[in-house]
């Protein structure tokens, strides 16, 4: 069989220890800062491809008995600092503020997810 795409291994930095999904968004703005397309992270090139891929990772979590109190922080955070959580969702507020650019829109919240994740030295 025919590989598509080419498989990486786990960054060093995320090997051994639970892995939240702060963890993974700081990984993802990495990539994007690489020049990776959106798709690479979360499947799709829109902003809404992200959105989807954070509810199946919380889903996943919650199915598995999970916990991840550092994106609750992160949202509530994001909510209550920053004014930046809308009743329309995050994703439709940076979408309109990126004039329709969903890469633009998508790294505006990753900047937020690193500039939380830095101010309080979260990892998960």
């Amino acid at each position: 069989m025919t590989k598509v795409v080419k498989e990486e291994p786990v960054p060093e930095a995320l090997r051994g220890r639970p892995v939240g999904l702060l963890d993974v968004l700081r990984w993802s703005r990495e990539q994007l800062l690489k020049g990776r397309g959106l798709w690479y992270v979360a499947g799709g090139d829109r902003v809404d491809s992200l959105v989807s891929f954070i509810h199946g990772w919380l889903a996943h979590n919650i199915f598995n008995g999970g916990a991840d109190p550092a994106w609750h922080q992160f949202e509530t955070w994001l909510r209550d600092v920053k004014g930046e959580f809308p009743a329309e969702g995050w994703h439709v507020k940076f979408l309109e503020d990126c004039q329709g650019d969903h890469a633009r829109a998508a790294m505006k919240f990753l900047d937020y997810v690193e500039e939380f994740a830095t101010q309080r030295g979260t990892t998960g």
